[in-house]
């Protein structure tokens, strides 16, 4: 199952991904394109918590669905850190698959980030967390979310990488190898995590993620299906331009159909 043993070493490996400008990045966005405040966000394929807890402490409320036990376990252990701060509980973390997640609720705002809509393989998955979207926002809410760009993947073309982080007198080594699928649009990442102290390995994990490249005219589709007007693409965290073959992470920003746009 993704994110299994992997996600022991997941906020390892990301350590330096800047969570706080991704939301500050969202709060532009709330102040660009909502209709009324936004107090209330529901994040689908929350992890461990990287963009929920930031934006609990800000002030949401907020709701956090996962479907590995193992990211959720993470995400949880963080939330007593959070209560202690701030004297309150703002942010609940839910397991669920978000393609047939029913919380009974609404929200001002809806969130996938991180490319959790590229881990949508088939168009009947893609449709089913779009319909999870909108059944969860109330009228007028946005619902925003990052993907592979398609022209981006397949100009640049995926690459293997290594990454290699110094922890505590051992050393995390994740190999990353790529195999990708033009007519399935797909890319299968297969992933190799060593841990070792000195020249002793401690642990190894083989894990493999599909991924999904999706191009502006099957988003724009499905949101339509949704029940979605799409209102903005957009390179990841630069709101103020259009994507190119250069941009492999775009943002979407979407309301639901009753807003007078």
């Amino acid at each position: 199952m993704t994110f299994d043993r992997y996600a022991a070493y997941y906020d390892t490996l990301y350590h330096d991904k800047d969570y706080e400008a991704e939301c500050d990045f969202l709060e532009q966005v709330f102040t660009c394109y909502a209709q009324g405040p936004i107090r209330t966000i529901l994040d689908l394929g929350c992890g461990s918590g990287g963009h929920a807890l930031p934006l609990a402490r800000r002030g949401y409320v907020v709701a956090g669905v996962d479907r590995s036990e193992e990211m959720l376990h993470i995400a949880q252990s963080k939330v007593a850190e959070l209560a202690t701060s701030s004297g309150q509980r703002s942010v609940v973390f839910h397991q669920g698959d978000i393609r047939t997640l029913e919380l009974g609720r609404t929200f001002d705002a809806v969130i996938a980030m991180f490319a959790v809509i590229s881990y949508q393989t088939t168009n009947e998955d893609l449709l089913a967390v779009f319909r999870t979207a909108r059944r969860h926002l109330s009228p007028g809410g946005l619902f925003v979310f990052d993907f592979w760009f398609g022209p981006a993947v397949l100009t640049q073309r995926p690459t293997d990488r290594v990454k290699i982080i110094e922890q505590d007198g051992e050393r995390i080594i994740r190999f990353a190898i790529s195999v990708l699928d033009i007519l399935a649009q797909t890319v299968q990442v297969n992933y190799k995590v060593l841990r070792l102290r000195n020249a002793r390995l401690l642990d190894e994990v083989d894990e493999s993620h599909l991924m999904r490249f999706i191009f502006p005219q099957e988003i724009s589709h499905y949101l339509q299906q949704a029940g979605f007007r799409l209102l903005q693409l957009c390179p990841f965290m630069r709101l103020d331009t259009q994507p190119t073959d250069q941009d492999w992470n775009v943002t979407v920003i979407a309301s639901t159909v009753e807003m007078g746009i």
